[in-house]
Formats: C-alpha cells, structure tokens, sequence
C-alpha cells in the first residue's frame, strides 16, 4: 500500500472522475495575451502542472465581462465566442495527461479599480468601498444583474463549448458573487438583496441557469469564502448555511477558502501561518453537506495531505502556490520522493510580482511563468569543470543546473554544512518551511554528479588546481556596518546573522536593542523574545519593514505591537553605544534619549563583497557572479541569476 493511499485514490466531482484528490487552486498569472486571450505561455504554464502528475486543473480567474469585472490587467477573458479556440487548445494540453481541467468565472466587482476598466467606475451590489481598494463603486441595477446571471451562464456555455471539464465559480476573497452572498457588502433592497434567500439568489441563478444550458453532466464548483474574517461579512455560522444553500441550488462541489481584500493575509498568507490552517473551514462545511469539499490553506506537504484525507477533513487537496514551486508535486510524491519536492516558503514574491502588474514569478523555482522560454536544457557542457564558490541558494542552483547541462561543478563552501543564509534565516518562529526548502536544494543538489566541499575555503590558487572552464561566485554579501558612530565596535555588539546563527549569545535577562526595523530585524527580535529577553527595535525610518510585503507585513507588525516586550522606536537612528546603553538621535528634531542595553544587535542589512569578487576577476578569465554577490536582494533574485546564467553557459 502506497504511504499517501488517500492522496492518490479516484475521486468524483460530479460526473467528472479524477486520478487523485490534487486540485491546482485558480491563481492569476497574467501570463494570457493582452486582450485576454489564451498564449502559448499560459498553456506550457498549465500543461507542465499535468505533466506533473494533478488530478485537476482549475485555471485562473476567466472574466465573464471585461470591461467593469477585471481585477487585474491582463486577465483571461471568456465573453465571447472568439475566447473559445485558445481555450480549447489550453483544455487539449492538459486533458492529454489524463488530467482533468476546470475554468474558473469571475467578475471583480468592487475589488476592481478604474485603472483596469478604462476610467469606468467600478460596480458592485452596493455603494460598499473596499478599504483595500478605495474607490467608491456604483450599485448595479436589478436588469444588469440578470444580466451578469446570464453572461456567466453564457461564460459556462462557451466552457463547455471549449472542451473543458467543469466550471468553477469564483464566490470568494471578496469579488462579486462574494459581495452579493455577504450581509456587509450587499444592502440591496430587491430580489437580490436584504435577505439570505436574496442574497443567494445571483449564486443559485448562475448554478441552475449552467446546469439548464450545459447539463447535469457539466460539473460546476463553487469556490466561496466561508469566513470573511473582516468581522463585519460572513462568518463561519453563516458559511455553513451558504453551502447548504449552494449544494441545495445544484452545486456538484464547494471550494472553501477564506478571506476578502481587506484581509488580504487569510486569502493569500505568509510564511508565519501554520500549513493547512485554513482546513477547519472545509472541515466544518463539509460536516453539514453531502457533495464533495476542496481544502486549502498553504498545503505545502504530500503527508499533510494525506493526513487531511485520512481524517475526513476534506475529500480533495488544493495546492496553489506548492505547484508554482513544483510543477511535480504530485509525481514526486507518487514516487515517496517527497525530499525532492521544493517546497512554498511562504514569502510572497508571487503575489508581489502580479500586483506589480508582471507576470508570474516564483521565489524558489526560476522557470515558473518562463516555461516557453525554458522548454530545452541544452546539454553542451561536454565535462568541463566550473568552479562553484559558494554553497548557499546561489551556489546550489547553479551547481544542479550545470550539472544537468553536463558540465562538471566543483563546489566550495566555507561552513560545514550547505544552506548559506538559508541556515539563519530558518531560525526565527514559524520559519520550518525555509529548512525543508534548504534540504530540498540539499538533496536536488546530492542528485547530481557535483562534487563538493565542505568547510574549504575557495581560494584562487586552491581553484586553479581545478583548471576551470568558468567559475561562478556565489559568495553572498557582507554585513552592513554604521561607520563612524562611537562604540560600534565594542564587544558587545553583534551581527543579527551572527545572532541567528547562535542564539545563546544572548541572555533571557539581556537588554537588547536591535538597530534596523527591517524582516530581519523584527524577525530577530521575535526569536530573541521567546527566550524571555527584552527586545527594543530602532529603526530610521517613520515604518517598520517598509520593502515588505503587505499580508506579511501587516501579520508581523500586528504581532509586534501586541508583544509587551517588543519596544517599538521609529524616527531614530544609533548616535552611540556605550557599557550596557546606546544614545539615539531623534530625526524628527534636535535631541536624543539612552535605552538600557546589555547587547547591541546591528540588522542593516548586507553590502557586496566587491574587493573579493575583484579578485577573482583577476585571477581568472570566465567569471559569473550571481546573487548576493552581485547585489544583496532575497532569495528570488539568487535563484533567478544562478539558473539563468548557468542555463545560458556556453
């Protein structure tokens, strides 16, 4: 018996049969052509996602009417007939692995905003802004809601038409079907406001009219926020009630999530939330309904999984961003490869490269939105040797990616063990995930032909024995120091990578006060707090974490301002470190103020290593930097350098 039976036994969907309980989640990608058509980016995208072995597919956000219901710019669009070829393309492509394929309906509803409706003003149920949005929108009247009822009808039918499987409507984080089933969003007065049964009405219309016009056999979906945790929408009482209503209406299956734009961390969380938090929503629909629920809610491990399955939580799987970072998710797992998979590490660089308006990105895998531009790994490195300085995410990539190429890495890292600035930065609360990511590279790495050595130094005259073809540095950056300040080095000052790395520097009865209200610094002072130290933050600017992203952002913040022993000093900078106190000047006016502090903790940040890489520019004819070295950034950027530059090594 295979150790994830439940993982990979058959499931039904209504008529639908999968292979096994994996759904990929509807993710937007902005990977379709300009006027919202299918582009053979966005097909190689999903076709790698059943190659990789998912049961079912269920694609993106498909705009049921693009002028006012876009949420981003570039969204794929099905209001006409003309959408239909590209779709049935896209649908070929993944149903030849034996995967089977949903399109997901939406209208953004007042989560879109003008710049994407041409100057049009947004429409909702109801005059409701949308904090996060901020824009005021107009109350749709009662003839162009039947109509939004019949152009998402009409979107089902040129689904259906397009070879898909099934559809999914899109009743969750906060976009029109949501804000018309919410009691804060929809204070209608008609036949589709006041009351539940109007509330539902839009939902249960859009149901029965896709089962008149396509057929009990064409499955349809509804994904639905069955928590809206804003504290004025729905809640987890009224979720149960909506999905009675929705299975009721005809609903071959519900989809739960959670969450709207105004609690942007529940639809979309960080690292810091636990894997599989959200599965107590379809946990408890599930216990009052009788068609199959689909859990979601960072899932990012084939044995948490299982173990959801095992326990009758859910009956299917939903994995987002874990096939961004692994399109062979599944396969690997079939496999009891599970070391293999690359695992989310929850920092959102995905989410920030879509509301940055581009393209796809993902952090930890370098070819995800980039599968047409990387079809072919062309293997011409003929053995010859490139020397690999550095055994930190940088280093790892370039030395597998090479390796597979048919190169010969040599690789050097100074400590004992592989992980560079992955080893610390898996240090503060709720940061497993970055150690699994490390072993993952780890084992990805021991699974070529690389030789590697630990605690060896690289220097050129040790390399040159190598006689390399190319050497890659992949060095990483050095700490920040603030120059000229009085007492910067004294002992009891310290690094926050040095403090990451050894904790027991630090005393619980310590004093400690950290210099820079960065990721790392507030990371930092978390650690150190749950060893029952006092912690004070400095940091120059009026914000903490000013380049971080909004959901993990406001997570961390929320936490440090409710943490008693988390002293908070913004508009100040370091003037001087004395024994046991440092003086800060106030940026905001003449002045300064002395805090009390046994340890000193510098986390500003890191600085190319320039004269090192200079050196070896020196010493030999092809040199590639990647990463930190190049310029300190995160681990998207040491990824992305290391695998292009060894992809393109000629």
């Amino acid at each position: 018996m295979h150790k994830y039976n439940n993982l990979f036994s058959a499931g039904h969907i209504g008529s639908v049969s999968l292979k096994n309980r994996v759904v990929m989640a509807p993710m937007g990608t902005l990977l379709c052509g300009a006027n919202g058509e299918v582009s053979d980016q966005l097909v190689k995208y999903y076709e790698k996602r059943a190659a990789g072995g998912t049961g079912l597919i269920v694609v993106e956000v498909a705009c049921v009417e693009s002028v006012l219901g876009k949420a981003v710019s570039a969204q794929i669009c099905i209001d006409d007939d003309r959408f239909i070829p590209g779709l049935s393309r896209l649908a070929g492509a993944v149903q030849k692995y034996g995967s089977k394929i949903f399109l997901q309906l939406h209208h953004a509803g007042n989560q879109s905003n003008s710049s994407v409706t041409g100057g049009k003003q947004i429409v909702a149920p109801s005059s409701v802004t949308n904090s996060a949005v901020g824009e005021l929108p107009r109350e749709l009247t009662t003839e162009e809601v039947k109509d939004l009822v019949r152009k998402f009808v009409n979107a089902a039918v040129r689904a259906q038409k397009a070879g898909m499987d099934g559809v999914e409507l899109h009743g969750a984080h906060g976009y029109l079907i949501c804000e018309f089933l919410s009691p804060h969003t929809n204070r209608r007065d008609d036949q589709y406001g006041g009351n539940f049964e109007n509330r539902m009405r839009l939902a249960t219309e859009i149901i029965k009219g896709t089962k008149e016009k396509c057929g009990n056999d064409f499955p349809v979906i509804v994904r639905f926020s069955a928590d809206e945790f804003t504290g004025k929408g729905i809640d987890l009482q009224q979720g149960k009630v909506i999905a009675q209503a929705l299975e009721f209406a005809g609903a071959d299956a519900l989809d739960i999530s959670a969450g709207t734009y105004e609690s942007m961390q529940t639809v979309i969380e960080p690292l810091t939330f636990s894997e599989g938090w959200k599965v107590y929503l379809a946990e408890e629909i599930r216990n009052v309904v009788n068609i199959p629920v689909i859990a979601v809610g960072a899932i990012k491990r084939p044995v948490t999984a299982e173990n959801i399955l095992k326990e009758q939580r859910a009956d299917f799987i939903a994995l987002g961003r874990a096939l961004l970072c692994d399109p062979e998710w599944v396969n690997k797992a079939v496999e009891e490869k599970d070391d293999e998979i690359i695992p989310c590490i929850g920092c959102m660089y995905c989410v920030d490269t879509i509301f940055s308006s581009k393209r796809i990105q993902c952090a930890v895998r370098a070819k995800t939105g980039r599968e047409l531009e990387f079809t072919y790994l062309k293997k011409s490195g003929n053995n010859r040797i490139v020397s690999v300085l550095g055994g930190g995410p940088a280093g790892m990539e370039s030395a597998r990616v090479l390796s597979l190429r048919g190169f010969k890495p040599i690789l050097y890292e100074k400590e004992r063990q592989l992980g560079g600035e992955l080893i610390p930065g898996s240090a503060p609360p709720d940061k497993e995930p970055i150690t699994w990511y490390k072993n993952a590279l780890v084992k990805n790495l021991l699974n070529t032909e690389t030789t590697i050595h630990l605690e060896t130094r690289a220097t050129p005259e040790l390399v040159k024995k190598d006689n390399p073809y190319a050497v890659i540095v992949a060095i990483g950056g050095k700490p920040t120091i603030p120059s000229h300040i009085e007492g910067i080095e004294s002992s009891n000052v310290f690094n926050a990578i040095d403090i990451l790395r050894n904790q027991d520097i630090i005393n619980p009865d310590d004093f400690v006060v950290i210099i820079g209200g960065g990721m790392t610094g507030c990371e930092t002072a978390e650690l150190l707090e749950r060893k029952g130290t006092h912690v004070t933050i400095v940091e120059i600017m009026p914000e903490l974490l000013t380049e971080t992203n909004g959901a993990a952002r406001t997570a961390l913040i929320d936490r440090l301002i409710q943490n008693p022993k988390i002293d908070l000093k913004t508009n100040y900078k370091l003037k001087a470190v004395h024994e046991r106190q440092v003086e800060l000047s106030d940026t905001r006016q003449p002045g300064s103020i002395k805090l009390p502090a046994d340890k000193v903790i510098i986390a500003t940040g890191l600085s190319p290593t320039h004269e090192e890489i200079a050196k070896w520019k020196q010493a030999f004819e092809r040199v590639v930097v990647v990463g930190d070295a190049v310029k300190p950034s995160n681990v998207a950027f040491a990824i992305r350098t290391a695998f292009d530059n060894a992809f393109v090594m000629r």
